[in-house]
């Protein structure tokens, strides 16, 4: 399918010159270094600990859950839920990601539709619980959530880098409720297997992540602002809120599980079967990218016959969401597939209706 029209600053995925990345190793962007050093001597000393248990306590009180807290399998899941329509927008976030990432892109969409985020348990305001991080967990937890906070069918799904994984095994279970999807520069099951450059990155990401709970009781995760540049660019209040989570051990801890648990994931989407004729949209970021991505971006666009791949020209991996300007182009992608979706949705509707007998 040709991009739409009125898709502004999009391109053809295909097409698209890409500006590729030239150290495909992990590190995040702190904008001091200086704090990388300083930030040793206190948490040596004990007093990065103290720092870190008095913080977490002010957050706790000035950032109190902007959503619902629903009870699902004994652990209190956070919800918000914004905008009204016939279909239901659902946004997941990526690997240690929170509903704050969404702050652009949720009241942009509630415009045209009901939109609903969510902070997958252990993260942002949701409950930890023991259970394993695998994917049909994750969608069968999703779609309870959604029934009991009266957020019904049909669903458009919207995934964010391992978000993308995870709503496809939601789509693969539950196909029936979905009208269509949008995969946000999303994570394919075997771009570690088929990218050196990918690989790279992901082991020097997850090598890290094995020491960041750690690195945040301690308080230097705070102290340096380790990854506080995974919120910039958002709202002034869900940066805050961002921050926060992004500086706590038990987010933090979460974001190292579901990394533990990434070929686990990897494994369940690939026994997942393709999306027939479900809207899709992919999108991908243009700018900060690594070999061989844009060929796995548009291998995504193929599990779909009614599909578009558009490329955001200058945005990244991140900036996707955060930044205002992108998201808007998120957001209209978005709003292109709750259109072909609604239609195929009362399509298969008026087929499935029984016919009156005379």
């Amino acid at each position: 399918m040709k991009i739409a029209a009125s898709l502004p600053l999009q391109h053809n995925g295909a097409d698209y010159a890409y500006e590729f990345r030239r150290d495909p190793h992990f590190s995040p962007e702190v904008k001091h270094a200086s704090r990388l050093f300083t930030a040793v001597v206190p948490c040596l000393t004990g007093i990065g600990c103290l720092y870190q248990a008095v913080a977490a306590a002010r957050d706790r009180r000035i950032y109190p859950p902007p959503g619902s807290l629903v009870d699902i399998d004994g652990c209190r899941m956070h919800l918000q839920t914004k905008g009204a329509g016939a279909a239901t927008v659902v946004l997941e976030a990526g690997l240690g990601g929170m509903s704050s990432a969404w702050a652009w892109i949720q009241p942009e969409a509630a415009k045209f539709s009901r939109v609903v985020s969510y902070d997958r348990a252990g993260l942002g305001w949701s409950e930890t619980d023991l259970a394993p991080k695998t994917a049909q967990l994750a969608a069968r937890r999703l779609r309870t959530l959604l029934r009991r906070s009266h957020a019904l069918p049909p669903y458009i799904l919207v995934g964010h880098s391992m978000g993308g994984l995870l709503i496809r095994v939601f789509a693969e279970q539950y196909l029936d409720e979905v009208a269509g999807i949008v995969l946000v520069d999303a994570s394919h099951p075997d771009q570690h297997l088929r990218s050196p450059d990918i690989k790279t990155h992901m082991r020097s990401g997850f090598r890290l992540l094995r020491a960041v709970p750690l690195l945040a009781q301690l308080g230097y995760v705070r102290l340096t602002g380790l990854f506080n540049a995974w919120a910039e660019g958002l709202p002034p209040r869900q940066a805050a809120e961002a921050e926060a989570f992004l500086s706590s051990y038990r987010h933090l801890q979460t974001t190292r599980e579901e990394s533990v648990a990434w070929e686990a994931v990897c494994a369940e989407v690939r026994c997942t079967s393709g999306l027939e004729d479900i809207p899709l949209a992919v999108v991908t970021a243009g700018r900060d990218v690594l070999p061989g991505h844009p060929e796995l971006q548009g291998e995504l666009a193929a599990l779909s016959r009614d599909s578009i791949h558009v490329t955001v020209k200058g945005a990244d991996h991140l900036t996707l969401l955060t930044r205002r300007e992108h998201a808007r182009s998120v957001t209209e992608v978005i709003r292109n597939v709750v259109g072909r979706g609604m239609l195929r949705w009362r399509g298969i509707k008026l087929r499935r209706a029984p016919r009156n007998r005379p």
